[in-house]
């Protein structure tokens, strides 16, 4: 069955227990971390059921069995574990890159994220200090989007034209303000009700998560308590706003973990 986008995966640390996790992670940012097991498994899931995992820059039609994965934050375990993984299973990622942190600690530094670039990953941005974008000034949101994207292309020589939206919120200015600034492809994480213009929402894969929720969340299943946290999660973000909603929102995944 033809589709007009490509059913996009949103990962973010997998961890082994070796490799430094980030010291300036945000609030429950653990609770998207896969172990290398977890993801061994999802990856192995994709393969051994039809799926094609494909780059979200293709022009033709896509259908039900193609996926997109990709990865926020550039943190080192993408590198050290992630990569190793995608590579075993001839699997393609995008890796999206908060670029005032590479080269600290627990994250990528230029030569490991080139690597990934050489070993046929697609490099992007997730701006430039991983702000809430909608709650910064027009000036401050370009100079995120242009900085993010030019340092990336300079320090890999490569033209970099995706972009992940950080931290989860986003509206159509900001999203015709990537595409001005040269952006092809841009991902999000839901698709707010003002937002009209092209971009990929993601399903984000959470630590609890083994093959039978990967495979539910690729189906469009959900339990009444998945479904319960949208819709808080929804009127949280339309009543408390963007600071407001960050403060809680780690909480919220707990409960409805």
């Amino acid at each position: 069955m033809e589709i007009t986008s490509p059913l996009v995966l949103m990962y973010h640390g997998i961890v082994d227990g070796k490799c430094p996790l980030p010291e300036d992670r945000e609030t429950g940012a653990d609770l998207y971390d896969l172990s290398a097991e977890q993801f061994d498994q999802h990856m192995a899931f994709l393969q051994q059921n039809g799926y094609t995992v494909r780059q979200a820059k293709e022009t033709s039609n896509f259908t039900n069995k193609d996926v997109v994965i990709t990865f926020d934050d550039g943190e080192l375990n993408n590198h050290k574990v992630a990569l190793p993984i995608l590579k075993k299973f001839g699997f393609t990622a995008y890796f999206f890159i908060i670029v005032s942190r590479v080269g600290r600690k627990g994250y990528m530094t230029w030569e490991e994220i080139k690597e990934l670039h050489d070993q046929g990953m697609i490099v992007g941005s997730h701006g430039l200090s991983h702000q809430i974008l909608t709650s910064l000034l027009d000036s401050q949101i370009d100079e995120e989007l242009r900085a993010s994207k030019r340092t990336i292309e300079v320090n890999l020589d490569i033209p970099v034209d995706t972009i992940s939206i950080p931290r989860g919120f986003c509206n159509e200015a900001l999203i015709q303000k990537a595409y001005e600034l040269g952006y092809k492809t841009i991902f999000i994480s839901d698709r707010p009700a003002d937002v009209k213009s092209p971009c990929l929402s993601r399903i984000a894969v959470k630590n609890n998560w083994k093959v039978r929720e990967l495979q539910n969340a690729i189906l469009g299943k959900k339990t009444v308590t998945q479904r319960a946290f949208l819709s808080l999660k929804k009127f949280s973000k339309c009543i408390l706003k963007e600071e407001g909603y960050n403060k809680i929102r780690s909480g919220l995944i707990k409960v409805f973990k």
